[in-house]
């Protein structure tokens, strides 16, 4: 079962205790819905608790009864005969005829309770979202441009910041921020969808977090090596050339140290010397010691013309 399809079974379980926001929601299922006029309203689905989610709705929002048909792998609920018809309309202030306007009538969802209801149907219908170990998207469509802007203007009024988009013959709204999917699902009921979208953001946090950590601890190590490396081969070159008293005595202890703790960070070297020194005193020891070595780095020959 897709992300989508798990959020919209979470939302099938909303309660339905006021008849306002029954009517609101089935308000948003019908506009965004297959079909709707006064000949037929079809409306399908993939998903059975979708489908008994929508039974539901026209009965208790109508007093119509309806009952979902299977076609492969879809649902499909059908009101076909006019006296349903005319009782559906008319409860949603349609006069009956050929003609239905696909605009949201605000009248609807005046209150805040119903124009969440109204979120929660249109997204049943007509929305998706991501799965929360991929890029974040939610995005609810309809062929109606007309009523995506209308419904756009809703979402700015109750605080939400969608951005709308024409994909083919069809108007979507959008969110791609973590936060504005969080809010929208928790407005329209699907907290615990929600809390599984920020509950991947954090982990994913986190382990880029851990990565950049390893990695900088990584390039510090390679860095430290690198240094130690050049300064055992300088140190060397010495001794072979004029040997260990070549060293003035302040630098010749740290010079055996590094000879013989070559994987030994600057922080502890500086601990092994007698007195222990600080790292910022080690290191400034350890720049003295490869100025000293420079002087006794061969010479490479300029050939003869």
């Amino acid at each position: 079962m897709s992300f989508s399809s798990k959020t919209k079974t979470e939302l099938c379980r909303a309660p339905l205790a006021r008849a306002c926001c029954t009517v609101a929601e089935a308000y948003g299922v019908l506009l965004y819905g297959g079909a709707f006029s006064h000949r037929e309203i079809r409306l399908t689905t993939e998903n059975a608790a979708v489908a008994n989610r929508l039974c539901v709705l026209v009965s208790r929002a109508f007093g119509v009864q309806v009952q979902a048909e299977a076609c492969g792998l879809k649902h499909i609920v059908q009101v076909a005969d006019e006296r349903s018809l005319r009782r559906i309309l008319g409860v949603l202030g349609y006069d009956f005829k050929y003609h239905i306007s696909y605009h949201l009538n605000r009248n609807m969802v005046e209150n805040d309770c119903c124009a969440a209801a109204f979120l929660r149907g249109i997204f049943l219908m007509g929305g998706a979202v991501a799965s929360p170990d991929k890029k974040c998207h939610l995005e609810i469509k309809t062929a109606h441009q007309s009523l995506c802007r209308e419904v756009m203007s809703l979402m700015l009024d109750m605080g939400l910041s969608p951005k709308m988009t024409e994909r083919r013959s069809s108007a979507v709204l959008y969110f791609k921020d973590t936060a504005r999917v969080e809010d929208f699902l928790t407005l329209i009921g699907a907290s615990r969808a929600a809390m599984e979208i920020m509950e991947a953001k954090v982990e994913k946090n986190i382990r880029n977090t851990v990565n950049r950590q390893v990695n900088c601890e990584t390039a510090n190590l390679v860095k430290a090596a690198d240094a130690s490396a050049r300064q055992v081969l300088a140190i060397r070159g010495v001794i072979d050339r004029a040997g260990e008293d070549a060293f003035p005595e302040a630098l010749r202890e740290t010079a055996r140290l590094r000879l013989s703790h070559p994987d030994a960070s600057l922080a502890e070297l500086a601990g092994l010397c007698d007195p222990p020194v600080s790292k910022p005193g080690m290191n400034h020891r350890m720049r003295k010691l490869m100025a000293f070595a420079a002087q006794y780095a061969p010479v490479e020959e300029t050939p003869d013309d």
